[in-house]
């Protein structure tokens, strides 16, 4: 395993522990605040809430144990899997069953409204435009994972969140 990907397995290590670590300051609290309420706690004196939150730690951490070297729910294949996945660049067969009817329906609707109030739509007709190239693409054809990231590009860079929303001061 290269240096990169162990580093990559311990910071997600570390940040698994620091949800155990709360659950292990929260029952030591819960503990200390009920210490003289419950019996077990009370006939072991001021060890008693350490030794339960301890107890329970160590149990979230056996838990741990299981989920990562057991059960294996997080691996590199999980990575890998994922970067040979051609969907991620292209529309998936649902993007062009279910999204884009809805997308087109919204530009519409849209469109409709900002004529009614007079506002210009050529932000509307450009996300159209980009919207039928992305339904053209495939993922069988090997380019057309290049065109989709040229397009996106080219989307992104014309239309910013920032440059979006006009104030008028």
């Amino acid at each position: 395993m290269g240096l990169r990907k162990w580093l990559m397995k311990q910071h997600w290590r570390i940040v698994q522990v620091r949800g155990i670590w709360n659950l292990f300051y929260g029952i030591l609290l819960l503990a200390i605040a009920y210490f003289a309420y419950i019996p077990y706690f009370a006939d072991m004196g001021a060890m008693g809430p350490f030794a339960f939150a301890g107890m329970m730690f160590f149990v979230f951490l056996i838990l741990g144990y299981i989920y990562d070297r057991v059960l294996v729910m997080w691996s590199p294949q999980q990575e890998i899997v994922r970067e040979r996945d051609p969907y991620q660049y292209v529309p998936q067969p649902r993007d062009h069953i279910f999204w884009f009817p809805i997308f087109s329906g919204l530009l519409e609707a849209t469109e409709g409204l900002a004529k009614q109030f007079d506002i210009d739509t050529t932000t509307i007709d450009e996300t159209r435009e980009y919207y039928a190239a992305l339904e053209q693409l495939k993922p069988e054809r090997i380019t057309d994972i290049d065109v989709a990231l040229e397009l996106r590009k080219d989307f992104l860079e014309k239309h910013r969140f920032k440059d979006i929303i006009k104030e008028d001061v």
